[in-house]
């Protein structure tokens, strides 16, 4: 990794805690990357009045510790989302175990290799490659890697994966972004009004979203269909399109969950929400041998 940050401008590594972190210091905008679970946790345009901030919300009680995701930014979940036991059955085949899987697959807390690096005056690419996609649970032989793209005003993440085996599999994904509201209560997501969703809640009860999708509980619904949403809050209104995907989580733990999180303040929940782009459910990819699948979100802000 060393010669690939030789005579870089913008991008150094440093130590965030138990982990190594990507730092980029670019005159438009910051940024940090965390090597464990290609995870960013920062994105901030070097602009001041209502886009400034981090974009993505991360926990006060952040740790940094090896083997633990990070509470906040965007873990990447795969090659399966949320519990195991409760995917699709075309992906718990590839699951010895399910029932005993760690939740979010494996790829979260293992360290990613950064693979490549592009600057300039404009924009940084990073990309950052899984060296091991082994797990004893996991039967499948799919590699993948992490493409994030910033700018002054746009931030986007690619997540490819590529199946290196004979046979075809099915697996499930999720780009699991957190958002910073200063109010959860004022907060809307617009985009899904007639959209079909899982009330995970109810018995993954099907429903049908009316209106803009508000938070006065706890929320964690599995929604199908768009691919642009309006994330709105009372600071800023941020853009969420999406591609390779056609599920979306939308999640908050509200008052009760929030006490038994780790990483968690007690009256977090007030101050942040997740949308996350997903191949979730239904919408678990099957790719045959040889074939990749490209998941990928922007974001910007109006």
């Amino acid at each position: 990794m060393s010669d690939l940050l030789n005579g870089r401008q913008f991008v150094r590594q440093s130590p965030r805690g138990e982990l190594a972190c990507l730092e980029i210091r670019h005159p438009l905008f910051s940024a940090s990357l965390l090597l464990q679970g290609a995870q960013l946790i920062e994105f901030t345009p070097n602009q001041g009045g209502e886009h400034a901030g981090n974009w993505l919300w991360l926990s006060e009680d952040a740790a940094y510790q090896r083997g633990t995701s990070v509470r906040g930014g965007i873990p990447v979940c795969w090659p399966w989302f949320g519990n195991a036991a409760m995917n699709p059955a075309a992906v718990q085949a590839f699951i010895a175990g399910a029932g005993s899987a760690p939740a979010h697959g494996f790829a979260r807390a293992r360290d990613w290799a950064l693979a490549e690096v592009y600057e300039d005056a404009d924009e940084v690419v990073l990309t950052l490659s899984l060296t091991d996609c082994r797990h004893p649970q996991w039967q499948a032989n799919l590699s993948v890697e992490a493409e994030f793209r910033f700018t002054a005003s746009s931030l986007s993440v690619v997540l490819t994966t590529s199946n290196d085996g004979a046979t075809p599999v099915t697996f499930s994904q999720a780009l699991h972004t957190y958002f910073p509201t200063s109010d959860i209560t004022a907060t809307r997501v617009a985009g899904f009004d007639g959209a079909r969703y899982l009330e995970t809640l109810e018995g993954w009860e099907a429903r049908e979203q009316h209106g803009d999708i508000l938070f006065t509980g706890e929320t964690d619904r599995i929604y199908f269909g768009e691919d642009s949403l309006s994330l709105i809050t009372p600071q800023h209104s941020t853009e969420l399109s999406s591609q390779g995907s056609h599920s979306a989580v939308v999640w908050n733990p509200w008052i009760e969950k929030s006490k038994r999180l780790s990483q968690f303040a007690d009256d977090a929940y007030q101050r942040m929400f997740c949308v996350e782009t997903a191949n979730a459910a239904d919408d678990a990819v099957t790719l045959a041998a040889g074939e990749s699948h490209s998941l990928s979100l922007q974001l910007t802000r109006t």
